[in-house]
């Protein structure tokens, strides 16, 4: 639009002035020293339209043979640019389709050149990881380093994620330096609670726990089970028996009842021989939710009557009919009951579903209480021979 409306002015301009001459073609004298120079009014101007249209272009030619290296860099720039993005996208596909050595060599290939070059970096990092290449894993995060020094959190964040299942402690040292530099950030203090859970320092976890609570970093339901497990691992570092009645003292009826942190506390007070109360425990903990370890507990408790212990743990056969552990305490508190040939039938039927050293061991000593000696030889026989069997499979 606007090109038409300057050619339309230029249009009308020229005519008029066309029209102007042609009715009245003046004379024009300039003087310069001894010089005298007469011309036309139309040859005047048509020579300084030239002279214009001459400079103007010169100018123009001039401005852009200068600004030539600039449009160069520019153009290449952008050509990078798009190398950049093709590879990038490349790169993705290839991860897609888990070819994880090509993704790796498409992202890494222009990763200097691209704006999101942390991305490549990083991404390729990943692809190394994947293929054991710890040594190419490294070096890509090395370069990512160097040339995107103010991302060091995201670097070391994505490095310590890397490290967490091979290298845990050297995780643990990036995550504990991030959290010096970065207090404040929340996925730092996630991810350092999640490696110090790993590990199972528990007292270090403890120390942290507080400030992971007040900052809602993790939803409520994690949040529990982070604290269940502390709660547990504080359990498993005792090592007196006043200790222990102090910390089981000083808890909540809702919190001993928690899977995780009353199996603890179970295994250290049978180590202790305090088995009192531990059966009731544990009824009511698997009334509320089911867990696998205190069932197999329940069968470990020597003292008390079994066969009460009995009809109780059948009654969960309703909802756990193929459970190999809870046969296993049903076949235990049977032969316990001195019912032989009930304890030996749970015994057989947890070893027909998963053949265990700890099973055998138990239906042949039932049988050795019953005064079958030759039954028990024979389980301990057929033990080696399964147990062989299955390391051979392996």
């Amino acid at each position: 639009m606007g090109l038409i409306l300057t050619l339309a002015l230029v249009f009308l301009v020229g005519t008029s002035l066309a029209t102007l001459l042609i009715y009245d073609n003046g004379l024009v004298s300039m003087v310069w020293g001894d010089w005298v120079i007469e011309t036309s009014v139309s040859f005047l101007l048509v020579s300084l339209v030239v002279l214009f249209v001459v400079i103007y272009f010169s100018i123009r030619l001039l401005s852009n043979l200068w600004n030539t290296p600039k449009f160069w860099r520019k153009n290449r720039r952008l050509s990078q640019y798009k190398k950049a993005e093709t590879a990038l996208s490349k790169g993705m596909v290839a991860l897609e389709h888990g070819d994880w050595r090509k993704a790796e060599k498409e992202l890494i290939k222009t990763a200097k050149q691209s704006e999101e070059g942390l991305m490549h970096y990083l991404s390729a990092a990943k692809m190394a990881h994947n293929q054991q290449a710890y040594k190419r894993r490294d070096r890509h995060l090395e370069q990512a380093r160097a040339h995107h020094i103010d991302d060091y959190l995201t670097i070391g964040l994505v490095e310590a994620r890397l490290l967490a299942e091979s290298e845990p402690e050297k995780a643990r040292a990036i995550l504990e330096t991030l959290h010096e530099q970065a207090p404040k950030n929340f996925t730092v203090l996630v991810e350092l609670a999640h490696i110090l859970q790993k590990l199972k320092d528990w007292q270090a976890l403890g120390e942290i726990f507080p400030e992971l609570k007040k900052s809602q970093a993790i939803d409520k339901a994690e949040q529990a089970e982070l604290e269940a497990q502390l709660l547990a691992g504080k359990f498993s570092l005792i090592n007196d028996q006043d200790a222990l009645h102090h910390l089981w003292e000083q808890m909540s009826e809702e919190r001993k009842l928690i899977p995780v942190v009353l199996a603890e506390y179970v295994e250290k007070s049978l180590g202790w021989g305090l088995e009192k109360g531990l059966s009731g425990l544990i009824e009511r903990a698997l009334k509320k939710r089911w867990d696998d370890r205190l069932a197999y507990q329940y069968g470990r408790i020597g003292s008390g009557e079994p066969t009460e212990r009995l009809k109780m743990a059948e009654s969960w056969l309703k909802s756990h009919e193929n459970n190999p552990v809870l046969l296993l305490t049903l076949g235990r508190l049977a032969c316990a009951a001195q019912l032989w040939g009930r304890g030996q039938n749970y015994l057989k039927e947890s070893l027909k579903i998963r053949p265990e050293v700890e099973t055998f061991h138990a239906l042949a000593k039932c049988y050795e209480a019953e005064g079958k000696e030759n039954q028990a030889a024979l389980v301990y026989k057929e033990a080696i021979l399964k147990l062989e069997n299955l390391a051979g499979k392996r």
